[in-house]
């Protein structure tokens, strides 16, 4: 509760109107950790407000960015982009049957590299594609 009071003072502070629906989302992100896109996000909020546009949800979406409280993620083939509320790096598995998006527990070597050959490393992003276990359970 004590971060969706900080998201939402942060948004008040760059002059975004919070409203009910804003909170909605927020608390959907904040709640969730199947990484959404705008269109599921819309389908789950739309359900406590139905008068609410997907134009709503893009934006609310694009000041949350802005502010860091949430990160584009784009791993699979297909066009769409998910949203992820975990700021921290951290990786992803991507099952390519069922499409779902997974945080994974990986300690990686190279996410704890901050300066590689020269270069400064700001974020590491890491992608695993395969089939989830889930998927692989039901052959």
């Amino acid at each position: 509760m004590e971060k969706i009071k900080k998201i939402i003072k942060q948004l008040k502070i760059k002059g975004v109107k919070v409203t009910p629906q804003r909170i909605a989302i927020i608390n959907y992100l904040e709640n969730t950790k199947s990484h959404p896109t705008a269109e599921v996000i819309f389908e789950n909020v739309s359900q406590l407000y139905p008068t609410i546009s997907l134009a709503t949800i893009y934006n609310t979406l694009e000041k949350l960015e802005e502010i860091n409280e949430i990160k584009k993620i784009k791993i699979s083939d297909e066009s769409k982009v998910n949203y992820d509320s975990v700021m921290e790096n951290h990786h992803h598995f991507y099952c390519k049957k069922c499409k779902k998006i997974f945080d994974l527990n990986v300690d990686c070597t190279f996410s704890k590299i901050k300066n590689f050959d020269g270069n400064i490393i700001d974020e590491v992003h890491g992608y695993f594609k395969g089939t989830c276990k889930d998927c692989l359970s039901q052959k």
